[in-house]
């Protein structure tokens, strides 16, 4: 009798276990379905430079935006706030960025960001450094808003083809280079909105196309 009862209770026991595995299984199926499913911003991961070759932080969707991607975006921003060409150049396509030098009129990339950090520092009011890339959105790729940057990389390169064309809504935060108390500040905050920067892949490499 006492065996009868110990086999029915471990069976009982099996039984609960399995219940409890189906429902679990069932359960993380749901939500990988439903983050599947879920617009940008169903999850965020970041891309850190001690794990990735860029050199500021990026945090973005990552069912959306690729590393690669992350590490364009970023090395953009860093050549504005340090003012170095190098890293521009591995943001821009070199076809791109000789017909943005030539169409605005500037001598050299460096001239170039010298510009941009001042256009940017009328709106910080000191003199800044980003730290920080944060991807918020992303603008439906069949959206009229693609054909501005479409006439500027025709401009740039005749009939290139890009692929994978991507609208990006980006904020970056920063830190003030002189009397820095520790603070961290938004650029979208200071902006009113966000940055809106596109990224299309030419050659199988993305790059920064604004």
């Amino acid at each position: 009798m006492k065996k009868f009862i110990a086999r029915a209770a471990a069976l009982l026991a099996a039984a609960v276990m399995t219940v409890s595995a189906a429902v679990s299984c069932s359960s993380k199926d749901d939500e990988t379905l439903k983050l599947k499913d879920m617009p940008y911003g169903g999850e965020y991961r970041k891309v850190l430079p001690e794990e990735y070759d860029t050199p500021i932080g990026v945090d973005r969707d990552p069912r959306f935006v690729t590393e690669a991607e992350c590490a364009k975006i970023a090395d953009y921003f860093y050549a504005i706030s340090e003012k170095k060409p190098e890293y521009l150049e591995k943001a821009l396509h070199p076809d791109f960025l000789k017909y943005t030098l030539e169409s605005s009129g500037f001598a050299s990339t460096q001239e170039f960001l010298d510009k941009e950090y001042d256009l940017i520092k009328e709106y910080t009011g000191t003199d800044y450094s980003f730290d920080f890339v944060l991807i918020d959105g992303m603008e439906n790729a069949n959206g009229k808003e693609f054909e501005v940057y479409d006439q500027h990389l025709e401009s740039a390169m005749p009939g290139v083809k890009a692929k994978n064309k991507k609208c990006l809504m980006v904020n970056c935060t920063y830190v003030k280079k002189e009397n820095n108390n520790g603070g961290t500040y938004s650029l979208k905050e200071r902006l009113g909105d966000y940055v809106y920067l596109c990224v299309y892949t030419i050659d199988g490499e993305p790059y920064v196309i604004y």
